[in-house]
């Protein structure tokens, strides 16, 4: 007696060829496109001190939190800092924030590994590659409340 296999897909597994390796694929797209875009703006926006322009135009977007209550977030400075480090001026990009060679360093190792995950296929990326990056994102992510922290702490004194 030959017995039927069982095609019926399980609650919380994906089928065969979709599912979660569709939504893989698709988070590595976004966050690719994303980091491309940010360095890219970064080569082509232009840092001034009262913000950003873009061949001579005022950029528009502003930090809203800055704007509203006068703090900064964790993020205030980036966009000028990664304009400076795209043109090679660290200094300068580290007074606008002083993560952002960490940060920007970060945005460009994302870019080669999203293709490399996107080009080997769902679920192909390595454990030890994985777990490094994932490791490094967290690290990135601790500074950057660290430094918000200590600046919030400063605005108490």
């Amino acid at each position: 007696m030959s017995q039927a296999c069982d095609t019926t897909i399980m609650p919380g597994r994906p089928a065969a060829g979709g599912g979660a390796g569709m939504h893989e694929r698709a988070h590595h797209g976004v966050v690719l496109a994303v980091c491309a875009t940010v360095l890219g703006l970064a080569f082509l926006l232009k840092p001034e001190a009262e913000g950003l322009s873009l061949f001579g135009c005022r950029w528009p977007w502003y930090c809203q939190l800055h704007e509203t209550f006068g703090i900064r977030c964790a993020l205030c400075g980036l966009s000028r800092s990664f304009c400076c480090l795209a043109r090679g001026d660290v200094v300068a990009a580290l007074g606008f924030h002083p993560l952002s060679p960490l940060v920007f360093v970060l945005c460009c190792l994302e870019v080669p590994y999203r293709i490399y995950a996107l080009a080997i296929g769902p679920g192909r990326t390595g454990m030890g590659l994985v777990k490094a990056h994932a490791l490094l994102v967290a690290l990135v992510a601790a500074a950057l409340l660290v430094n918000w922290l200590l600046y919030l702490g400063e605005l108490l004194v």
